[in-house]
């Protein structure tokens, strides 16, 4: 169906329907209409749209698929949000979530603690508009008096507009392929504030349960109380960072989940003083990190240069091409001041943190250091997937991209550095023990934790490091550690200053396999508080950074 086609359905819906109040606009060249139906199958929604869960959410065959039935699993438009009472939004289900305590259609008013869309999209609540397991129409806690009994594909139409007492909101429910109507439902109980903010389609249940979620097909959302903002789409390319050492410039590009996209490649273009777009690297797509990864030779780091991030993707007949743009910054002199930014610790409490961002740009630092705990096992509300490699990447994804669209205008025009720590690996606390495996069958957390080394597969840990440090400058030593863990310990000269990068955490020892039994660790803690510390201060075969790391800082001192 094209663009004018999905437009006049829009209207003959509206016009249909008595119910459907004149004061609304109808559907607009400015309105939203989605594009699943260009699109290849792909584990990820489109640059419109953000996905609670990322793994939960994905294109098929032209429709959107809700993978799991589970609670408050939301797929929401970035693009196009409700200022004003007074909007249309309509889409066609192909399938509903079944069960007395399920709602699919859509959830709409959604707003953050924060005045900020992205703290809307994850953690804004709303009103659910749709229909339920039994076949009723809702919105919110008003229910049709007669559920639908027996509907295949439906196409549910949903008005909002001014009354007297705040907003109307009126839900039509009709036969996808015929478009007779099957049950409608209005309500007049709430406030403009109640439908004002991002508007997202909706699959829930009340409590998790094996089986799919539901599938929608044409979603569309227009009228005069709709603000369009196209700047606030997000991916495929979602940021990048880069680092420039002894003349490599090596800059990492973190990538939507398009990596089943066949002939997928990125370009990595430099402004020359030409004023000329020159590629000087291609890369492929990262599997499981889902990152493209460029390295320049023979950098000139004595001029800023602007640089593009560039990739193209099939959609339906027409290809489209995205670009992500930034600078690679002048590096300072010698004798010129380094003002560095310096982050860790950052859980999602004031998601997106734009304050911080704008408050830390005011001051021009030079580079920006990330000391670890980018993000929390909790950050987006779900806690942590773990079922598969496939699906942990995917959940780890899900909380890096909150990180980086919260600071990625820090490091998008300057050098970054990162280091993972602890959380970043799903860890409460960790002694990486140089890669061992931390046993998990007796328990997940402290218990597991003390007895040393990394409880997520060595597969998935490489992902997190390739996201977070291969812009690195080279590892002074590649060579893994057990379990074929990646190292990246280096150093970093920037600005005549010269960084030692270390990992603090993967070669130190375990408190609880060092000290003696009576010490009783738990989590790293002494639990005995007649145990005297002061007589084990280097209890035998402790390692702090490791012997590796020791001898890197010998030679680089």
């Amino acid at each position: 169906m094209d663009r004018r086609e999905t437009l006049k359905l829009m209207m003959m819906a509206a016009m249909s329907s008595e119910r459907l109040s004149t004061r609304l606009l109808s559907a607009q060249e400015t309105g939203f209409i989605s594009r699943w139906h260009q699109w290849p199958n792909m584990g990820w929604a489109g640059p419109e749209h953000w996905g609670n869960r990322l793994q939960d959410w994905q294109v098929m065959q032209g429709s959107l698929v809700c993978q799991v039935c589970a609670p408050n699993r939301t797929l929401h438009c970035l693009t196009h949000y409700a200022k004003e009472g007074n909007f249309l939004t309509s889409v066609e289900v192909v399938r509903t979530v079944e069960g007395s305590d399920a709602v699919t259609g859509f959830r709409i008013g959604l707003k953050g603690p924060v005045d900020d869309i992205r703290s809307a999209v994850v953690h804004g609540n709303g009103l659910d508009v749709g229909i339920d397991g039994s076949g009723a129409l809702v919105i919110g806690s008003a229910r049709s008096k007669y559920p639908i009994s027996s509907y295949g594909s439906l196409r549910l139409d949903a008005a909002i507009t001014r009354s007297n007492s705040g907003s109307r909101i009126e839900l039509v429910a009709r036969s996808a392929s015929t478009g007779t109507e099957l049950a409608s439902l209005s309500h007049e109980g709430h406030t403009e504030s109640d439908v004002i903010g991002s508007i997202a389609l909706l699959s829930h249940v009340g409590e998790q349960r094996p089986g799919a979620g539901a599938i929608f097909r044409d979603w569309t959302i227009s009228g005069l109380g709709i603000e369009t903002d196209p700047a606030a789409e997000f991916g495929p390319i979602m940021f990048a960072q880069y680092t420039a050492h002894r003349g490599v410039l090596k800059l990492t590009a973190q990538l939507a989940p398009i990596e089943s996209i066949p002939g997928v490649r990125c370009e990595l273009d430099i402004r020359t003083p030409d004023d000329i777009w020159e590629t000087v690297a291609t890369a492929h797509v990262d599997r499981l990190s889902r990152t493209a990864r460029f390295r320049v030779e023979e950098w000139d780091a004595t001029r800023p240069a602007k640089y593009r991030v560039r990739l193209t993707l099939p959609l339906g007949n027409c290809p489209e091409t995205f670009e992500y743009l930034g600078t690679i910054a002048e590096e300072p002199g010698l004798l010129t001041p380094v003002r560095a930014a310096v982050f860790s610790c950052n859980a999602d409490h004031g998601f997106p943190d734009a304050d911080v961002v704008s408050h830390v740009l005011k001051h021009s630092p030079d580079l920006a250091l990330f000391l670890g705990d980018q993000f929390y096992e909790g950050s987006g509300g779900f806690g942590i997937q773990t079922d598969t490699i496939e699906i942990a990447s995917l959940d780890m994804l899900h909380k890096w991209y909150m990180f980086g669209w919260s600071y990625r205008e820090i490091f998008r025009n300057i050098p970054t550095a990162f280091i993972p720590d602890d959380h970043d690996v799903y860890h409460g606390n960790i002694w990486g023990e140089s890669g061992k495996k931390a046993p998990t069958e007796s328990g997940w957390g402290a218990q597991a934790q003390d007895q040393g080394g990394f409880k997520m597969p060595p597969e998935w840990v490489n992902a997190v490091q390739v996201a977070q440090t291969s812009h690195l400058p080279d590892p002074y030593d590649p060579t893994p550690v057990d379990q074929g863990i990646g190292v990246y310990y280096t150093r970093w000269d920037y600005g005549g200053v010269s960084f030692a990068i270390l990992e603090d955490r993967k070669f130190k020892s375990s408190p609880s396999n060092v000290m003696p039994t009576e010490a009783r660790v738990l989590n790293g803690w002494i639990q005995n508080p007649d145990f005297d510390v002061t007589q084990h201060r280097d209890p035998p075969g402790s390692e702090l950074l490791g012997t590796r790391q020791m001898n890197f800082l010998e030679a680089w001192s």
